[in-house]
């Protein structure tokens, strides 16, 4: 009964494996677009000096009625809608992308090693698909944000009771679903690294992915880690498959252990006679 559920293990991977390394590669473009789009957008953001800002307070009438110097951001925002919305479909993309990957090995993991729970395999999953849809819709979000800001009389009090449901409904999900996948991230790297899907330098890059996820940006990990699951999964890894994709069972990838060298034999005096006992023997005497 055990080989007849490895043998149907086996076979469902094999069926699903080319679908999670193409999601795969796909999430880590999705990923690199997000991640370069990103660095330009906040590259060339114009900014407002605090000195300017200070020297209108002395001006008379209100302030809230003067021109809001955040006026050059939100006409920045609105001539980078195109560049917007591809952040937003390349964080789509890319986060899916993770979530179906990562859920994929999370299965693989728990047919190897029953001790790792169910509940766990969804945790990547629901993160990640909360967190592609935030950033989309955050996004989105920027784009109306702008559109009502100009729209509008652009001015101070305009601008500092501009605000979108939907940048704030957006942000709010990515930062739940940021810190779901990481920690399922974590969770299914270092289980499969234990049950041997993962080789060990393979397995600790994927809970160093999960952890800059929340603690600070590193984007060449999480899209180095996720390509290598899409090399990993469509069968061209370097020297082929881990034997525990193999065999359906748990084979943890061996660690080597520098064994320290032996001291060369010497060679025998003549008569068969150990020049080393001969020494110990005048040392008596």
């Amino acid at each position: 009964m055990a080989v007849a559920d490895t043998d149907r293990q086996l076979a469902w991977e094999k069926r699903h494996r080319p679908r999670a390394g193409i999601a795969a590669l796909l999430s880590a473009l999705g990923l690199a677009v997000y991640f370069v789009g990103q660095a330009r957008l906040l590259n060339n953001v114009p900014k407002s000096g605090l000195l300017e800002s200070l020297t209108r307070i002395e001006r008379p009438g209100s302030v809230g009625e003067l021109s809001s110097l955040q006026t050059p951001f939100f006409e920045y925002l609105d001539s980078r809608t195109p560049l917007l919305l591809a952040i937003g479909i390349g964080a789509l993309f890319g986060f899916v992308g993770l979530a179906w990957s990562v859920g994929f090995l999370g299965v693989a993991t728990r047919a190897r090693m029953p001790n790792f729970r169910r509940a766990m395999i969804y945790v990547p999953i629901v993160g990640g698909v909360v967190t592609g849809v935030g950033m989309l819709l955050t996004q989105i979000g920027r784009i109306a944000l702008a559109d009502n800001f100009l729209a509008g009389d652009r001015t101070v009090v305009a601008a500092r009771g501009s605000e979108s449901s939907l940048l704030v409904f957006g942000d709010l999900l990515v930062r739940l679903g940021s810190l779901v996948i990481a920690v399922g991230l974590i969770l299914v790297a270092l289980n499969a690294m234990r049950a041997g899907l993962l080789t060990r330098f393979f397995g600790y890059m994927g809970v160093v992915a999960g952890a800059t996820l929340v603690l600070f940006p590193l984007p060449v990990v999480q899209v180095f880690w996720v390509a290598g699951l899409g090399v990993l999964f469509l069968g061209r890894w370097p020297g082929g498959d881990m034997p525990a994709w193999r065999s359906g069972r748990a084979e943890p990838w061996p660690t080597r252990v520098g064994a320290s060298p032996q001291p060369a034999p010497q060679p025998a005096a003549p008569g068969g006679r150990d020049p080393g006992a001969r020494r110990k023997r005048k040392k008596r005497h």
